[in-house]
């Protein structure tokens, strides 16, 4: 008896280390500023796709059909605002509520379920600017997701969720700014990769939003890009001297 009741006891207190890893692994420590951060970008990329709906409003059939059978065997078809418009909104919503979930749980410390940690803070907004975009462009008789659409929707995802690391990249991070002015102060390294998270953020976000009003990545967002990727060197190397 006594034999099982350490086991139990034992078994406990690794579930209680796994639960507290895990939740750091799955990034719930965040602190209230990026959480907020990263809330307002994730629901505007999920949100993204409506641009692309507004613009194709009167392309878009009445009644689109969903590719799904009903239980009476025909089409489940939606209808055009549903295309448009609904089908975002529902991604921005169960991203509120993943985010949700997450600071209820970061609370708690304890391990969020399964399904919230599969779609996390990034999940819906992949889905959205992703699935919910090229089901709108199949809906007027287009290519869902032709690659001059595609890879501009991923490069703006890989540059929000390379800023959300940034924002408060750790020294000892295999991916990090390393430059003198970062390296030798830790005040340059917390303000010039918080301001990189910042800029990628909202690069990212913007390269996003550009792909669903041009469909393709313009000179003007590859600029920008190439802008925002050296925004941050170009800060910490010409920001004011710390004064010791």
């Amino acid at each position: 008896m006594s034999n099982q009741y350490r086991k139990k006891k034992q078994k406990t207190a690794e579930e209680r280390e796994l639960d507290a890893q895990s939740a750091k692994l799955f990034g719930k420590h965040v602190s209230k500023e990026k959480a907020r951060l990263l809330f307002a970008a994730a629901m505007l990329a999920c949100a993204a796709p409506m641009v692309l709906g507004a613009r194709m409003w009167e392309r878009i059939p009445e009644i689109v059909p969903s590719g799904l059978i009903g239980s009476n065997g025909e089409d489940d078809s939606i209808p055009r605002w549903m295309v448009a418009f609904g089908l975002p909104g529902l991604m921005c919503l169960l991203n509120l509520l993943s985010h949700f979930q997450l600071r209820q749980h970061q609370k708690r410390m304890a391990l969020p379920p399964v399904h919230v940690r599969l779609m996390g803070r990034w999940g819906f907004p992949i889905l959205s600017s992703i699935f919910c975009s090229g089901f709108i462009r199949q809906s007027v008789g287009e290519q869902a997701l032709p690659v001059t659409f595609l890879a501009p929707c991923i490069l703006g995802l890989l540059l929000m969720l390379l800023g959300t690391h940034m924002f408060d990249c750790p020294r000892d991070s295999r991916l990090a700014l390393r430059f003198a002015f970062t390296e030798n102060s830790e005040k340059s390294w917390k303000e010039v990769h918080r301001f990189a998270g910042r800029c990628w953020l909202a690069a990212g976000l913007v390269v996003i939003v550009g792909t669903m009003v041009a469909e393709v990545l313009s000179p003007v967002l590859a600029v920008l890009v190439l802008a925002a990727l050296a925004a941050p060197i170009l800060y910490g190397r010409f920001r004011p001297a710390e004064k010791h």
